[in-house]
């Protein structure tokens, strides 16, 4: 579950972490948009879903991955993004869009961001967005829709140090309830991945091997898997 109380602070985020939950954490008054960028592995979705998820708790919400839009067009009347829908179920009419890696469909779909911007601020109510790009390098061909999604804030998060990497990787573990020794830690953050991604799915992928195994994770125990092709 992506939530603000399972997210590592560190310094490349809790400027932007800080700034969300003052502006978007009170409900019943006007929000303004939000566009949230910065390298991959920073945090982007996560920090969208929790989001989504405090948004939820006093109006509806869409949110929408990007990857499932990759490739495609908005056909004929979905340039609303089914707003006029999520509006008439949110309270009062309150509601949110949020769309995580709109770099991934900025061509395409500008129109329809277009469309739902203007609807949503009419409302006094947001667009949020996450991108790769800042909104500078994402619409420079649109600088109608760059003014109308830059209107509100923009926040860039910036990748962790290692020793960040670390407390997010030993959190990330104890949600999981497994037991990743500080050696184990360091050497997948020095030797194995900088990628908060990355880290995420190797810890699965130790756990379901040290279950089938009963291993304890451990270096000689990573080395093994790294012999056989598994880690």
């Amino acid at each position: 579950m992506f939530r603000f109380d399972n997210l590592v602070l560190h310094e490349g985020n809790e400027l932007a972490v800080s700034t969300i939950l003052s502006v978007y954490g009170t409900k019943d008054k006007i929000l303004p948009h939000l566009f949230l960028y910065g390298p991959s592995g920073t945090g982007k979705t996560h920090l969208l879903k929790a989001l989504a998820e405090m948004l939820g708790a006093h109006m509806a919400v869409a949110f929408i991955s990007a990857h499932d839009l990759k490739g495609t067009e908005p056909r004929e009347g979905e340039n609303s993004w089914d707003l006029e829908t999520t509006m008439a179920a949110g309270d009062r009419g309150q509601a949110a869009l949020v769309i995580d890696d709109v770099h991934l469909i900025a061509a395409a779909y500008a129109s329809a961001l277009w469309i739902a911007s203007n609807k949503l601020t009419t409302a006094g109510l947001p667009l949020i967005l996450s991108s790769l790009a800042s909104p500078q390098e994402l619409f420079e061909d649109n600088l109608h829709l760059r003014s109308r999604v830059t209107s509100g804030l923009v926040l860039r998060l910036d990748a962790p140090s290692d020793s960040a990497r670390m407390l997010v990787l030993d959190k990330m573990a104890r949600d999981r309830n497994i037991r990743l020794p500080p050696e184990v830690g360091r050497y997948l953050v020095n030797h194995k991945s900088r990628g908060l991604h990355d880290l995420a799915a190797m810890l699965e992928r130790l756990d379901v091997h040290a279950l089938t195994r009963s291993r304890r994770i451990t270096l000689p125990f990573i080395r093994e898997l790294e012999k056989e092709g598994l880690l």
